[in-house]
């Protein structure tokens, strides 16, 4: 099964999802063995096999509801003309016996784009590097993202037009920590432009510097844009002042509000 190894390890390094399904028990006679396995990915494309025909439809079929929901699924299936085993989702076919299927959704975890490759974003990907995230590094400066290691994705790019060919997901982290005050406010306005609707904005600013940038951003896109995911100045009050402690008072922000615990500070408690 090696092929279908590499593929998820190619989905899962590109951003990208999948299901994998696999024959966890068998009854009587069937098309596909214990630990046989299929890849379904949004796109149609199937790697491996549990064994084709009307239980492959029925798989397919499931996967999609696997991908939609990002959950995982035990599912028995019935191969048998007559309707005799209980718990059992209908087939048509006439092998014999009965099939039982798991469905693991897999992800890339969390997307985050991290705009801005100097000592902040540096000590963010360190840091970060073992929390289920998906990281794109985006800075404007030539050679810059090619001096950090770690995250999935990296582009130099002009930030008034980033990821403009990218499908950015719903329920995204923002993190904007470049070096300078008037790039960070480029970047949160294209965020707010861009309607990508974030899950989180982290914007590394001094409370003054925050407070000016939200009066701008509400003069230029109105006083109705939605600041509930706007968190400036970014991060927990945990103290320390260097590259590391900082970035670590963003992460511990950053899974405060990716896992909903009430509690952490946001911009309109500050």
């Amino acid at each position: 099964m090696a092929d279908i190894y590499e593929e998820i390890l190619r989905v899962r390094q590109k951003g990208e999802e999948g299901v994998l399904i696999t024959v966890v028990a068998k009854e009587g006679h069937g098309p596909a063995g214990m630990g046989t396995k299929m890849l379904v990915t949004p796109d149609g494309r199937l790697e491996g096999t549990v064994g084709g025909g009307a239980l492959e439809y029925a798989a397919v079929k499931k996967a999609s509801q696997c991908l939609k929901d990002k959950n995982n699924y035990l599912k028995k299936y019935s191969l048998s003309p007559d309707n005799d085993i209980i718990d059992c989702e209908q087939t048509g076919m006439i092998c014999g016996g009965a099939v039982t299927l798991f469905y693991e959704y897999i992800g890339s975890g969390a997307r985050l784009y991290l705009f801005g490759a100097g000592h902040i974003g540096k000590a963010l990907v360190y840091h970060l590097k073992n929390l289920n995230y998906y990281i794109t590094l985006i800075d404007d400066r030539e050679g810059m993202v090619e001096t950090i290691d770690g995250a999935q994705y990296s582009i130099t790019v002009n930030y008034e037009t980033a990821l403009k060919d990218e499908d950015v997901p719903g329920g995204s982290f923002f993190v904007i920590a470049t070096h300078s005050h008037a790039l960070d406010y480029v970047i949160l306005k294209r965020i707010y432009e861009a309607r990508w609707d974030p899950k989180y904005i982290g914007l590394i600013a001094s409370r003054n510097k925050g407070e000016l940038m939200i009066q701008q951003l509400t003069e230029d896109l109105g006083p109705d844009i939605d600041l509930n995911t706007l968190y400036t100045p970014v991060g927990l009050d945990i103290g320390g002042e260097n590259p590391d402690e900082i970035a670590i008072s963003i992460i511990s922000e950053l899974q405060a509000v990716r896992y909903n615990k009430p509690g952490h500070k946001h911009l309109s408690k500050r």
